[in-house]
């Protein structure tokens, strides 16, 4: 009986010792490293920040998301012709393939080296019927836009408040 007591109390320590060290992880992950003390702290919990996904660099209160950037690709035909496509923007945000199609574009993004060949053919075969040539592959990342902005008519995707980064230009097999 008094086994059983005492491995109870063990339990109820051990799960308070776990909520206390995740509350404190939670509290220093976001913390801007402006202090030895946070950096200390830091080190003691970045392994399990890092082996949980909880170490981001957003801040609790007022995240500050910024500017996203998009994938657009330009299809070049057999003509000379340029096809420009933003597959984002034909899906719906509240969809969960929205989710899928961004994870896989911002891989291409991140790493053009790793991905774009790859991205490249599956959008050559995608877009066969034009005869595709090759695929240039571009960064559109978005820029300053203020609510005077959207006031005045103007979008967030319009050419004066986006940048234009070209990945890669894949070349297309013939079959």
């Amino acid at each position: 009986m008094i086994l059983q007591h005492w491995r109870t109390r063990a339990a109820y320590a051990a799960m308070s010792a776990f909520l206390a060290w995740h509350t404190a992880a939670t509290l220093i992950a976001p913390a801007p490293a402006v202090s030895e003390g946070v950096q200390a702290l830091r080190v003691a919990f970045q392994p399990y920040l890092s082996l949980f996904q909880l170490d981001n660099t957003w801040d609790f209160f007022a995240p500050d998301v910024g500017t996203g950037s998009v994938l657009r690709y330009i299809v070049v035909d057999s003509r000379g012709s340029h096809h420009v496509f933003t597959p984002i923007q034909d899906l719906n945000r509240f969809h969960p393939s929205s989710y899928w199609f961004r994870f896989s574009h911002n891989a291409v993004i991140r790493s053009p080296e790793t991905y774009a060949d790859s991205a490249g053919a599956v959008l050559c075969k995608q877009h066969a019927s034009l005869q595709p040539v090759s695929v240039i592959l571009v960064q559109v990342e978005e820029g300053d836009f203020s609510p005077e902005d959207h006031l005045a008519g103007k979008h967030p995707m319009d050419p004066e408040f986006v940048t234009l980064s070209t990945l890669k230009r894949v070349e297309c097999r013939r079959s």
